[in-house]
């Protein structure tokens, strides 16, 4: 979900005029699990020199340079913001300096994609020799998950499990509930828009990487 707001300045006696320009839509907001894209431009209505610009951001409403700061390299804003946490909404406000005065946009509302409901293929590979099981995994709501091998056995190789999601730190429990039982426990880190990690089995521990499917 991306909302944004217009952006002008808090004090409006200082002469300068802070403007973000929306250029996001939900087709191209770039939302990802652990990153967001900001977009906007800052402009001034006098002759005071601009000497830093950027997007401030945080968990709460009203961020400032004291909360998370990335700086801009010019006017027009364009700014990757990463290391963020999946399923989480976040405030970003542009700021500007001039004459040692700080001054803010209004705020803009950015969540991060959910993990909830979402559909994965992973590679699951086996060392020595680097076997590879491809599978699609459903991720529900609920907690629970849908494990399908990829291949012949299409359809009628399915487990039911479990899954967790501790900031970005996926476990994944391949059957049921307890880890101590399930044949397979998946650990890893969700990025962007993939995930990596490794997992335990009696006989063949390994790794895996997954891309989302939707």
């Amino acid at each position: 979900m991306l909302i944004f707001s217009a952006c002008t300045n808090d004090n409006q006696n200082t002469g300068i005029n802070l403007v973000i320009t929306n250029q996001n839509t939900p087709q191209n907001s770039e939302a990802t699990y652990t990153s967001l894209k900001i977009k906007g431009k800052i402009t001034t209505d006098n002759t005071s020199p601009i000497s830093s610009r950027g997007v401030c951001w945080s968990t709460n409403p009203n961020p400032t340079t004291e909360d998370n700061t990335t700086i801009a390299a010019n006017d027009n804003i364009n700014i990757l913001v990463e290391n963020l946490t999946a399923n989480t909404t976040y405030y970003f406000r542009l700021f500007a300096i001039s004459n040692n005065e700080i001054h803010y946009g209004e705020n803009i509302t950015l969540s991060t994609l959910s993990f909830e409901n979402s559909n994965w293929k992973f590679s699951t590979t086996y060392p020595p020799n680097n076997y590879t099981i491809e599978s699609t995994i459903n991720f529900f709501a609920d907690g629970t998950t849908k494990f399908d091998e990829i291949g012949p056995g299409q359809g009628f190789f399915i487990t039911y499990g479990t899954w967790s999601l501790n900031g970005n730190t996926l476990t994944y429990i391949w059957e049921g509930n307890d880890p101590n039982i399930s044949t397979y426990v998946y650990t890893g880190t969700l990025s962007g828009t993939t995930m990596q990690g490794t997992f335990t089995h009696p006989s063949a521990p390994g790794t895996w990487s997954a891309i989302p499917l939707d």
